[in-house]
């Protein structure tokens, strides 16, 4: 493939050329037959930047597949940065190997990166080419509505929220590009994506409030056009004001729109909406992680007596037929992730056919995994010792544990960003010498993508105020390359100290039991060990009325004080 596209660039007439991860959906999800990264070099994770030129390649991926592709990629050809996989990143690259003419297709970047990359390098010239790996889909999507019953809102009110921005603004239309708040804003789904209920489309909003949705095979009553008619609305709009989120709408947009048209920067408010749960969307998160914990709970009671003869892909199989019985249940949230000794250190590693491990005594399993459900998204972690684990291993998990209930524990105020509190959980680790090459947390929508925007903890930039009722994850980890990784994942939310206080503390949504074989009960201080304690209880409490007597037993004696 790199030599197909060596005779792309020479034809057009470029130096390099740019492929990223997504597509014209920027931050979704994409299917297997859409990875152009996969289709180029061979690298299947879900971030990623490359940039090939006349006679070198580069793929640029952050820590959490910094092993991953090290093993899928071609290291002869192709050479493997571990940073940042931005568009910038590439671009220094590029300046540094004394490139200038770069081609590139304006549907896979936004118009912000796009304005922020030209300021800062005026050498370059950038020429929209399109796409040149050229993998398509043509499935067709089936949309269904979801009901106010588990959204809280229904698409009435929510319309109304943008038609009156339009008013405020005397602006006649809003255009949505991002497919997370099209599903949010229109509590519309579907099943195109493995994963993500998300509709990947786009939706252009009136200011009375008449909604037109742009994508391909989209199937549904509501008014569709394909991406031709949007190319056409665009370049015959004259005299017309569209509000659009520069972050999230591909710069196409904009070479695209008729020269008679003016286009105004406007956030898509539905970004914070989302991320701020209403009162019945929060209560469906805290239903579904009852569900999930007694299918996780049920699945690590199977595992301690039955996991010799089993392999990684058995885990992820018995995992996924429980969670499929309970009720409410849509897909998994992710493909699960089950990585015995040295794949658990392979931050996002998947088992395949060709990979699968067998499960032997002596080791680490790290298991992450989640579910979508009608009334919630769940997204869950826990590393569990199969035998007697080394000592080495309970004191790296116990400084994991430490760090993560530093985080859970913490207190602080309302609009606080996630940079700030990603060293909390940092602290305890690097106390010891020891840190990861991953954020610390994520936003989690409710029903929808399992890593939802703007709501980030992380050492990256992560500067959205976080406030009250907002989802995310908590999940320092270690992982110790050839040996064994360790990951304590639970989703928590966040609720006011106290009715008129300007602080905020997070409240555990993750119902599953943390393996206390892995402890090291010395390493802990009084009030960690509270924590532990207070949690456990929490789910023993949640879960026990719908386990079998032997299963609630064990659960008992996994949740028991320490």
């Amino acid at each position: 493939m790199l030599e197909t596209l060596r005779k792309k660039i020479k034809n057009a007439e470029i130096d390099a050329y740019l492929i990223s991860y997504g597509n014209r959906f920027l931050g979704q999800d994409v299917l297997e037959k859409e990875h152009k990264l996969a289709k180029v070099c061979g690298f299947t994770g879900s971030a990623g930047a490359f940039a090939i030129t006349k006679d070198k390649a580069f793929l640029v991926v952050d820590g959490r597949y910094e092993l991953q592709a090290q093993k899928q990629v071609d290291l002869k050809n192709i050479r493997i940065i571990n940073d940042s996989p931005r568009l910038k990143t590439l671009c220094d690259i590029l300046s540094q190997e004394n490139i200038r003419k770069i081609g590139y297709d304006s549907w896979n970047y936004s118009v912000a990166e796009m304005e922020f990359i030209r300021r800062k390098y005026r050498d370059f010239e950038f020429i929209d080419i399109g796409d040149l790996v050229g993998l398509q889909n043509n499935n067709k999507i089936e949309i269904f509505q979801r009901s106010e019953r588990f959204s809280g809102m229904n698409t009435e009110q929510k319309i109304a929220l943008i038609t009156e921005q339009l008013k405020e603004k005397k602006a006649d239309y809003q255009l949505i590009c991002s497919a997370d708040s099209v599903s949010w804003l229109l509590n519309i789904y579907s099943c195109d994506l493995p994963c993500s209920p998300v509709v990947r489309a786009y939706a252009l909003i009136d200011k009375a409030g008449k909604v037109t949705l742009f994508g391909e095979n989209l199937q549904t009553d509501l008014t569709t056009k394909n991406w031709k008619d949007f190319a056409e609305i665009l370049g015959a709009m004259s005299g017309k004001i569209i509000l659009y989120d520069p972050h999230n709408t591909p710069e196409k947009f904009k070479n695209l729109l008729s020269p008679e048209a003016l286009a105004g920067k406007c956030e898509d408010i539905c970004q914070d909406l989302k991320a701020q749960k209403n009162s019945t969307e929060l209560q469906g998160m805290i239903n579904c992680h009852i569900r999930d914990g007694v299918a996780l709970s049920k699945l690590l009671y199977w595992l301690e007596d039955n996991y010799k003869g089993k392999t990684e892909l058995d885990v992820v199989q018995k995992l996924h037929e429980l969670r499929a019985k309970q009720e409410l249940f849509f897909s998994e949230s992710f493909e699960t992730i089950a990585g015995f000794g040295e794949h658990g250190a392979i931050v996002h590693y998947q088992p395949t056919k060709e990979s699968n491990t067998p499960l032997v005594e002596g080791n680490l399993l790290l298991l992450d995994s989640g579910g979508q459900y009608l009334d919630g998204t769940t997204d869950v972690t826990r590393t569990i010792a199969l035998g007697k684990p080394t000592k080495e291993m309970k004191r790296d998990f116990t400084h994991v544990l430490k760090a993560h209930i530093a985080l859970a524990k913490a207190k602080f105020p309302i609009d606080t960003t996630g940079y700030k509190l990603d060293t909390l959980a940092r602290a305890p680790l690097w106390e010891h010498g020891m840190d990861y090459k991953h954020g610390t947390g994520h936003g989690v929508a409710c029903f929808g993508n399992v890593h939802e925007g703007p709501l980030s903890i992380s050492l990256y930039g992560s500067m959205y105020g976080i406030k009250e009722n907002m989802i995310t994850s908590i999940e320092p980890g270690i992982y110790k390359e050839n040996q064994y990784g360790i990951r304590i994942e639970n989703l928590v939310y966040t609720r006011k100290v106290d009715e008129d206080s300007n602080f905020l503390r997070f409240i555990s949504l993750t119902k599953a039991p943390i393996d206390k074989n892995l402890i090291d009960d010395y390493l802990l201080d009084e009030g960690e060990r509270e924590w532990l304690n207070g949690y456990h209880r929490d789910v023993y409490d949640s879960l026990a009325a719908y386990l079998t007597e032997k299963e609630e037993n064990w659960l008992k004696s996994a949740c028991s004080p320490i």
